[in-house]
């Protein structure tokens, strides 16, 4: 057999590279999975782990149940190729479900008066757990991202501060009426096994910390049973916002407490 040109090399490399799916090629690197879809699935399997090492003592066969559905959600996922369809296709249909979550968000995203809020944290405290009765009082009375509160430890909430950590590090005092329902969830949170060696703040079922996609689907499912189809975690930190304005912050002020870069962003994250 003999030597292949560069141009048959190249036609070889694409006529075996127009496939629907990665990893089906075992010799070339470049057709497996990659990195950074790799560190997804190892993710997904350290949690299943982690669910897996959590469920200790008697077996319960609803918590095993339970434990089972929530495993199948967060198995690896299988990422597709478009090989048949040119770049800019691919790309555009993106963008256009960018536009569509964009514009949907805009229509949905409004904040909440001081009654609708009311009645919501109404509601959460006759039909929520003690746990998500918390979170929804702290992203209402902190105007935390979810990705925020998921990462809270013990340590970053006092009796008068909360210290949110990561690249927009800040301080926000904690109000009196929102003291209440957290110290009843630390009550309820000090009452289970080993949960005094766990540092995260909020811990699920499995004694995990709980991740920004559970909180989120908190929120959401709460709305839409209490009447209210746009309530999500992003409706409750607008309604901080709002409120800060209305009672007297400047700008800039609301921005440091919402994270953000500049009091630009706030501006557009308040006009839309």
């Amino acid at each position: 057999m003999g030597r292949k040109s560069p141009q048959e090399k190249k036609r070889l490399s694409y006529a075996k590279d127009r496939r629907n799916a990665y990893g089906e090629n075992d010799k070339s690197s470049r057709k497996n999975i990659p990195r950074h879809k790799r560190r997804v699935n190892q993710a997904n399997r350290h949690r299943e782990h982690q669910m897996l090492t959590a469920a200790l003592g008697p077996v319960d066969l609803d918590h095993a149940a339970t434990a089972e559905e929530g495993l199948l959600k967060v198995r690896p996922q299988r990422w597709r190729k478009w090989p048949d369809t040119p770049l800019g296709g691919v790309v555009r249909g993106k963008l256009d479900g960018i536009d569509v979550r964009r514009s949907f968000e805009a229509a949905t995203l409004s904040p909440l008066a001081d009654r609708e809020l009311d009645e919501m944290l109404s509601a959460a405290a006759r039909l929520l757990s003690t746990k998500d009765v918390a979170v929804l009082h702290f992203l209402a009375h902190t105007g935390v991202r979810v990705s925020e509160l998921s990462a809270l430890d013990l340590r970053d909430v006092s009796n008068g501060s909360v210290t949110v950590r990561g690249g927009r590090r800040r301080t926000i005092p904690l109000p009196p009426e929102l003291r209440p329902p957290l110290d009843a969830y630390l009550r309820v949170r000090a009452e289970r096994p080993g949960a005094d060696e766990k540092p995260a703040y909020f811990l699920n079922a499995f004694g995990c910390r709980v991740s920004p996609g559970a909180v989120n689907r908190v929120v959401v499912t709460f709305g839409t049973l209490i009447g209210m189809p746009g309530l999500s975690a992003r409706t409750l930190r607008k309604t901080f916002a709002v409120n800060l304005l209305r009672a007297g912050a400047d700008l800039d002020t609301t921005s440091e407490m919402l994270g953000h870069a500049s009091p630009d962003a706030t501006r557009s994250y308040l006009a839309r």
